[in-house]
């Protein structure tokens, strides 16, 4: 149970940035992104410090470094949804 309040919480407090090909990025609301998770073929990636993602991320969230990320992490399918997010939206 206190993981699942920890994850609620994070996902209440950050706003991820979501974005399909030959499209700019945009914002997705916690809703939202809770709504994408029981789909197929979402992932979502956690941008934050490695000690922030240890303590709680979103379920099924990966930790990717922020500024070395080695695109083999992504999904190989070029139609899948990817959501990243950080604790700073700037």
């Amino acid at each position: 149970m206190k993981t699942i309040l920890a994850a609620a919480f994070l996902i209440a407090s950050v706003v991820p940035m979501v974005a399909r090909a030959g499209e700019g990025f945009g914002e997705m609301t916690p809703q939202e992104v809770m709504s994408k998770l029981k789909q197929k073929n979402v992932y979502v990636f956690d941008n934050n410090a490695k000690e922030r993602w240890e303590k709680s991320h979103v379920p099924g969230a990966k930790w990717v470094h922020p500024s070395e990320y080695d695109a083999k992490e992504l999904p190989a399918d070029k139609t899948a949804t990817l959501i990243f997010y950080c604790a700073n939206p700037h």
